[in-house]
């Protein structure tokens, strides 16, 4: 999965998985990208928007849902389609009643079918949606030539067949389970330390410091992808190998950090999210997982890749 800009990690992160046999996205925008950098097939997993500009080269696969969907796919240069099964999200998939008549249609417009698949919306629902797909896909199964539901949460479910493919999402980018460690770490520079006295404010709004404090401005913001808003948990940077709080409120530009009693200096590094204090640490301060602290990541955040 190298949907949302390879989960945020950006396009070059490619280069780690030439090994994989496929590749999927969400978008047919997403795709033509991913196509420029491999002539691996690239699936499409979500059903087309026919608001936005589309045209299907021959190594991307859309999905569909509907036969509607069918008939868009076919008006835009598509060759092969993946079909979706409904198999209780309810987002995206067609009832596992209409399967056969999804397959037939495909015919009709001489679309070849690539796959059949679902999505597993929880690992507590994984054994009903399993078996609920299962049920489907097999009468059919000469005319499926692959079979797939299992995304990331292969690695929890490992006594689960793992039929013709999984789809490893956010666990291949070291999270989501105790064996991984992140691929990833944010950084930013200390721009300016202050003194700020008791009583005064710190960033926008009221936020008055309760005690003196040395405060370290540091070049990151919302704008950044450092989420605003917080839950009731404190946040932290990293300076020195020292976890400090961030206080005050995220700004577009900035957040500030209480460094009271270290040698912190303006050209010092700040780790905003890597070990010590996660991407996953900062998903639960924010009330959020860590998908979404991952794809907030802005496209002026630059990204160094380090081969191992």
């Amino acid at each position: 999965m190298v949907k949302a800009n390879v989960y945020g990690h950006g396009l070059k992160a490619l280069a780690a998985f030439w090994e994989a046999d496929e590749f999927a996205v969400s978008s047919a925008g997403e795709a033509a990208e991913v196509c420029r950098y491999t002539d691996k097939p690239v699936n499409i997993l979500s059903s087309p928007d026919r608001t936005a500009a589309c045209r299907y080269d021959a190594n991307m696969f859309p999905a569909v849902s509907t036969p509607d969907d069918i008939l868009f796919v076919t008006a835009h240069g598509g060759k092969a389609v993946n079909i979706k099964l409904n198999s209780g999200m309810n987002r995206y998939g067609a009832d596992p009643a209409i399967l056969e008549q999804m397959l037939r249609a495909a015919d009709a417009r001489h679309l070849q079918v690539k796959s059949v698949f679902s999505h597993i919306y929880d690992l507590s629902a994984a054994c009903a949606q399993f078996e609920a797909f299962s049920q489907s896909v097999y009468p059919l199964r000469d005319y499926i030539p692959q079979k797939h539901i299992l995304s990331g949460n292969f690695v929890r479910l490992p006594d689960y067949m793992h039929l013709d493919m999984v789809r490893p999402g956010l666990v291949l980018y070291g999270y989501g389970h105790e064996s991984v460690r992140s691929a990833a770490t944010a950084t930013c520079g200390v721009t300016q330390v202050r003194q700020v006295p008791q009583g005064e404010n710190i960033g926008y709004g009221h936020w008055p410091s309760e005690i003196a404090r040395s405060v370290a401005v540091l070049g990151a913001g919302y704008a950044d992808g450092v989420r605003r808003i917080a839950g009731n948990t404190p946040r932290y940077v990293i300076i020195g190998g020292h976890l400090c709080r961030v206080v005050g409120q995220i700004c577009m530009d900035a957040m500030m950090a209480d460094v009271r009693g270290l040698a912190v200096k303006a050209g010092d590094t700040a780790t905003v999210l890597g070990d010590g204090y996660g991407f996953e640490a900062a998903a639960a301060a924010c009330d959020t997982i860590a998908y979404e602290i991952l794809t907030s990541l802005s496209a002026r955040v630059e990204r160094n890749y380090i081969e191992n």
